[in-house]
């Protein structure tokens, strides 16, 4: 973690971000992350142990679960700063994508966290990429809401930030 706060805290304000999003009435709430490493994991976890206190379902998912077919259309979802993550970055934010810092090729590293494949980096497959995830969202979406649909909601009132302390120190 190359944060500025222990892991604790960032998963600690989404617990307090579900329960505001709860509290305004959402039926659904996903949890879409682009950071790889331990994040995604400990999100869904976050996630499993959160959802029993809440009507509203919830889904955490990492961006390349969404990703599919995947970069080259064969499941190839997701990297670090390489051609998957370079290409979405440039469709949804192009100019946030250098390529005059690229170092020549061949060059020495480290790179930082420069992936190994970011010279296969498409802004349109970038965009097909998008697009991809978009229909999966939107069929995630529709799921957790059918989910919701079945649900006893009658009951349903918003839980407390004193609540949210609760949960988390015995969870």
């Amino acid at each position: 973690w190359l944060t500025a706060v222990p892991p604790w805290i960032h998963f600690k304000n989404i617990c307090f971000h579900l329960r505001a999003v709860d509290a305004l009435g959402f039926h659904a709430a996903i949890l879409l992350t682009g950071h790889y490493g331990p994040n995604w994991r400990d999100l869904k976890t976050v996630v499993s142990l959160m959802q029993p206190y809440f009507k509203m379902r919830i889904l955490g998912v990492p961006d390349f679960e969404a990703n599919t077919p995947g970069f080259d259309q064969d499941g190839d979802s997701g990297d670090h700063a390489g051609k998957v993550e370079t290409s979405l970055l440039w469709a949804l934010e192009p100019s946030a994508v250098d390529w005059s810092r690229l170092p020549p090729e061949g060059a020495p590293g480290p790179h930082f966290g420069m992936g190994k494949t970011v010279r296969r980096a498409n802004r349109r497959t970038g965009e097909r990429m998008v697009a991809d995830e978009v229909v999966w969202l939107g069929e995630a979406a529709g799921k957790l809401l059918a989910e919701y649909g079945k649900s006893e909601t009658q009951s349903r009132k918003p839980v407390s930030f004193l609540e949210i302390e609760q949960i988390w120190a015995e969870q």
